[in-house]
């Protein structure tokens, strides 16, 4: 129960030091215009649909991982089964 708390405690405490911040804005800023947050210095189309690209592969390619994994070790436990 204690663990339960203090994770709770720690989460909000996250949520508070970004909304003071105002991480969302920022973000959004980063997403829409290419505005780096802290600093005036914008990133051109270019450069930001290379970043998306390399970001979303990274996760196409995690998310296949796990899945072909999972795949694998499913087809390993009943193969062993079987035998």
């Amino acid at each position: 129960m204690k663990k339960i708390i203090t994770l709770i405690c720690l989460i909000m405490s996250a949520l508070l030091i970004l909304d003071s911040i105002h991480f969302s804005h920022a973000l959004m800023m980063f997403y829409l215009a290419g505005i780096i947050p802290g600093t005036n210095t914008v990133i051109e189309a270019s450069q930001m649909l290379e970043i998306f690209a390399l970001v979303s592969g990274f996760t196409f390619a995690r998310i296949i991982n796990y899945i072909a994994k999972s795949f694998i070790l499913e087809l390993t436990a009943t193969s062993q089964v079987q035998s």
